[in-house]
């Protein structure tokens, strides 16, 4: 498959959610890679990768039928969306309060939400702001606020 130049170039290289080794019936190993977003409010498999260990033989059709794609995944994404359902359900309810000053604690924890939905592939704008109990506007100047005392990376972008 031939993929064209444009979305080349709108791809942002990033690092594979799951790892996964299959040996197939003849023992040849490959190695599959996977990435995962969220759609319709499910987190599931975006991108997959499939490559041979060695390098020096071809992917077959016999060898890509063979790979369970719908089983091999579900463990990781299983502990991916358990992960951010647990520490979004472990932030208090709160309200926003207008030019409160916020603590390291408070943006800490800002900081450690935005970290699981960026992992999961999720708005992050979003995430704070439900997990918080505010608005998506007071969202973002929190994580605006974690960001400049260093608790997150300056050039992590939001979504």
């Amino acid at each position: 498959m031939v993929q064209n130049d444009k979305t080349k170039k709108n791809r942002k290289p990033s690092a594979p959610d799951a790892v996964m080794e299959y040996t197939d019936s003849i023992g040849r190993k490959l190695l599959l890679t996977a990435e995962f977003k969220l759609f319709n409010d499910r987190l599931d498999i975006a991108t997959i990768t499939i490559a041979t260990s060695d390098l020096r033989s071809p992917i077959t059709r016999r060898m890509l039928s063979e790979i369970p794609l719908d089983k091999l995944f579900r463990d990781e994404l299983a502990v991916e969306d358990e992960n951010l359902k647990r520490m979004l359900s472990n932030r208090k309810v709160t309200t926003a309060h207008q030019g409160r000053q916020h603590s390291d604690d408070d943006l800490l924890a800002v900081a450690e939400i935005y970290q699981a939905a960026f992992q999961a592939r999720l708005p992050v704008q979003k995430a704070v702001a439900d997990a918080c109990g505010i608005s998506v506007s007071t969202a973002t100047k929190r994580i605006m606020a974690a960001r400049n005392r260093g608790f997150l990376p300056k050039n992590q972008g939001d979504k």
